[in-house]
């Protein structure tokens, strides 16, 4: 259930952030809840809220200053570095018996036994909230998708649902690292989301296609990690890549361009 949920909610936020054009900035937020998770082994705290309450405040902090300064990719992706050295930084300096646990195996490529129900129920509010947001502003966000510069004409907050987007996938990303772990949490935000774009041209059987194709990852990749008692991300993310690679043989769109 909680491979599912955590699918669905990371595919859904993979493709409005596509949509919305803020794929690096989803790196760097990515990264910022793999460094707070990190961060958790030092100080022995659980790493999903501490991973959870960098990766918002990155999000929240990046939506707010890059709007104001110029060279955003450059800022962007040094923050991207940045992220990785504070994760990998703190893992180093964990002690020995965090090493050898299996919260850092979860922090890193993600556990079967990783999730309870606490986590469970976590994740089904979140994909809740989501799903409100959506609908409460369907006619704003989709205004900001067909044409971004023509939505701000028309007085719609791009920035306030860019911000809100962030936030949002900052907590769902620290949620789902305890299934796919943090080097491959990527395999649901987009992996899914390029397989859409090669078989379907429309918004909505795009992220209805997103969905499925990661929900299947997620099912399949599951029932692979369990049978060959394989990391359940690294299972994740090669049948999302199948599936990826099946769309680009059958697919009759043609080249696309995938930003």
């Amino acid at each position: 259930m909680s491979a599912i949920l955590s699918s669905i909610l990371i595919a859904s936020v993979g493709y409005y952030a596509e949509k919305f054009r803020i794929t690096t900035l989803s790196f760097c937020v990515a990264h910022a809840a793999l460094a707070g998770a990190s961060i958790g082994l030092v100080l022995r705290v659980d790493p999903t809220y501490s991973g959870m309450v960098l990766a918002v405040t990155s999000a929240i902090l990046l939506g707010v200053i890059l709007p104001r300064i110029h060279l955003k990719e450059v800022l962007t992706l040094s923050l991207f570095s940045f992220f990785s050295a504070i994760a990998l930084m703190a893992i180093y300096l964990s002690n020995t018996t965090v090493l050898a646990t299996t919260t850092l195996s979860m922090v890193l490529w993600g556990s079967l036994l990783a999730v309870d129900v606490q986590k469970l129920i976590m994740l089904s509010l979140v994909l809740t909230a989501f799903a409100f947001y959506l609908k409460a502003f369907k006619v704003q966000i989709d205004s900001i998708i067909f044409d971004r510069e023509l939505a701000e004409a028309e007085g719609i907050d791009v920035y306030f649902h860019t911000l809100a987007l962030l936030v949002f996938m900052g907590v769902a990303i620290a949620l789902a690292l305890r299934i796919t772990g943090g080097f491959l949490i990527f395999a649901l935000l987009y992996i899914p989301v390029a397989s859409s774009l090669l078989v379907t041209d429309t918004a909505k059987r795009q992220l209805l296609a997103s969905i499925a194709f990661a929900s299947l990852s997620a099912v399949f990749g599951f029932f692979v990690s369990y049978v060959f008692d394989l990391p359940i991300g690294s299972s994740i993310t090669i049948v999302a890549t199948t599936i990826l690679l099946i769309s680009a043989a059958i697919s009759k769109r043609g080249s696309v361009v995938y930003e």
